[in-house]
């Protein structure tokens, strides 16, 4: 497997340990793979948009500047892409495996030649090898001598460098900017491989690649990138607009929803907002960053809900529609998470699932409790009803953050708590407060009520630390050791590692004691991945036939890779694939609507009746 040298030298890959065949593992070779794979597709996008800037665009002055077509300035680079398909095995051989076969004796002796070592030439990146091991095995019938080589392909990052300074340079550009989206939705593994491997060294060995990253904050990979020389731009509410307190951050958050709003409505319909708003209904801006939280998809999707049921019928758009926009996107958009995460591939990610679906039916229905404690009690304002906000310690963030990340709850503000402790507050999904009739917000009468979120009535310490510990235990990946959620902390100072073998790794595991008969009652033959899935429930919810770019607009994914899993829907019969024009179009299938979706009460949460 590649890993990045410590010492940021030529980007050595260094291969150790032996096994009988002198082979990479399994999991080594898929790595190694992925890594060759998103490399290869980073270049090429690089390659493209450059050239297409080049032959279409405000740059195609500059070609003045060069001699020759774009495809001579660009051969260079083209050259170096084709080597990443086309393998050019340099001598580099680190591990030479010797079978000595005998005759007249009846024994074999298999050897694993110590202290070959081998370097690529300096103007790649190399590959040293240098391994230690023996192995003897008994044969019979032995009769000849057989060496095997154990090649390595050199990817020349340098190369790949040296070209692209060359082309901008010619072109007169100073600066390459890379933008990598959903950083952190990759696994972590595929993380430290992306950041050890790609990002560290282009960001060290040249001085005009920048990378511009999105991630959620605590889930990101460093590595040996040096954090003082990175600039972090906060875009959480909080963070952005947070400063001043609880107040201004709503005042500051609710006017960037007013302005993105009026200004796109000015650009793509040549009108005024007010030709849509109706304006004489109080926080109407409001409402809206509270259905959305200032997300700009998320204010997309309620405006063509308010559209089809609003604006075609010549009405205006108000507070109640939005609360009926917010509760339909809920409702098709991101309850559907659980009901079709049980037939996700993996038993962990079913089990994780449902347990977080087991946290937030508990958050939820202590929220309708406080709801309905505050409307029965006489001695306080009516508005003292509002349950939609909790807060938590810092230390529970990351349990929070997968119904984050799903939009069931979002974090939204930090603050101390009557004991001056810094805590977390989170704000539950708009939609879901609508349908399930929990006040949204706080009073804000009186200039106390902006220690609102911080009441201690508001404290689901309790209930975040009761889940854990019924639901989440520690296992050792090596010697499947089971260990109490109260040694977390103990594990952590071993970085995990197991103190039991030694050599395992200790991993928290999700599980769901609720819905553990729901999980294992899936047939195996119904289990997909995620993708496949998003697609599934993309054409559900539209009720209509897509073609692939529409469907890539709703998941955030590219059309390509709606197409090849498309493919694979429609070989299991479960989408309908019809080439219409030079796209295909996708259609549910009776066989997919019956297995996957026929029972629509999946999709709500399990809660207790209250009195209303």
């Amino acid at each position: 497997m590649p890993k990045q040298d410590a010492q940021g030298g030529g980007g050595k890959a260094f291969l150790s340990g032996a096994c009988a065949n002198a082979a990479l593992s399994p999991q080594q070779i898929q790595k190694l793979l992925l890594y060759k794979r998103f490399f290869k597709l980073l270049i090429l996008d690089i390659r493209n948009e450059l050239k297409a800037q080049v032959d279409q665009s405000f740059l195609t002055r500059l070609r003045d500047r060069v001699s020759g077509t774009s495809a001579e300035i660009f051969h260079g680079l083209d050259k170096v892409i084709k080597n990443l398909d086309n393998p050019n095995y340099e001598d580099i051989v680190g591990i030479l495996t010797k079978q000595v076969k005998i005759n007249n004796k009846d024994q074999e002796s298999e050897k694993l030649t110590a202290g070959s070592k081998l370097t690529a030439s300096p103007a790649s990146v190399g590959a040293e090898v240098s391994v230690g091991a023996e192995l003897n095995q008994s044969h019979e019938n032995a009769d000849e001598e057989i060496y095997t080589k154990l090649l390595m392909r050199v990817i020349g990052v340098n190369d790949v460098i040296a070209e692209i300074k060359r082309i901008l340079d010619s072109l007169g550009i100073r600066s390459l900017y890379i933008f990598l989206d959903d950083f952190s939705e990759l696994p972590r593994e595929a993380m430290q491989l992306l950041v050890d491997a790609l990002i560290s060294p282009l960001a060290r060995w040249s001085d005009f690649i920048k990378f511009k990253i999105a991630a959620y904050p605590g889930r990101v990979y460093l590595g040996s990138l040096d954090k003082t020389k990175i600039e972090e731009i906060q875009l959480d509410l909080y963070g952005l607009y947070g400063s001043s307190g609880v107040a201004k951050m709503e005042e500051k958050a609710t006017d960037f929803v007013r302005r993105i709003v009026e200004k796109r409505i000015q650009h793509f319909c040549k009108v005024e907002a007010s030709s849509f708003f109706n304006h004489r209904v109080p926080d109407v801006w409001r409402t809206l960053f509270y259905a959305s939280m200032a997300n700009p998809r998320i204010l997309g999707h309620l405006m063509l809900y308010a559209y089809d049921t609003q604006l075609i019928y010549g009405s205006l758009i108000g507070n109640q529609s939005i609360q009926e926009a917010s509760q339909r996107f809920y409702e098709e958009k991101i309850s559907p998470f659980f009901a079709t995460g049980k037939y996700r591939m993996a038993l962990d990610e079913r089990s994780s699932i449902y347990s977080l679906k087991e946290l937030l039916e508990t958050i939820v229905t202590r929220a309708r409790a406080i709801r309905q404690e505050g409307s029965r009690d006489s001695s306080v304002s009516k508005s003292r009803s509002y349950a939609s906000h909790f807060y938590v310690s810092h230390e529970f963030d990351e349990l929070l953050q997968s119904l984050e990340t799903s939009f069931f709850v979002t974090k939204y503000f930090e603050q101390s708590d009557r004991e001056g402790v810094r805590v977390s507050i989170y704000a539950l999904n708009y939609g879901l407060c609508v349908k399930y009739q929990i006040g949204f917000g706080r009073p804000t009468d009186r200039r106390e009520d902006r220690l609102y979120f911080v009441d201690r009535k508001f404290d689901y310490n309790a209930i975040v630390r009761g889940y854990i510990q019924e639901n989440q235990e520690i296992k050792c990946t090596n010697c499947s050791k089971e260990y109490g959620i109260a040694m977390l902390p103990a594990l952590q100072m071993l970085h995990m590692r197991c103190p039991t073998c030694s050599v395992g790794e200790c991993k928290v595991v999700n599980l769901s004691k609720k819905y553990g008969d729901v999980i294992e009652m899936i047939k195996p033959d119904l289990l997909l991945p995620e993708t496949e899935l998003g697609i599934m429930q993309t054409l559900f919810n539209e009720a209509k036939p897509m073609v692939a770019s529409e469907i890539a607009g709703d998941l955030d994914c590219s059309g390509q890779l709606v197409g090849r899993r498309g493919r694979n829907l429609a070989e299991r019969k479960l989408v309908d694939r019809t080439y219409i024009g030079q796209v295909y179009r996708y259609d549910l299938t009776s066989q997919a609507k019956s297995a996957y979706f026929s029972d629509a009460s999946e999709n709500e949460l399990n809660l207790p009746p209250v009195d209303d």
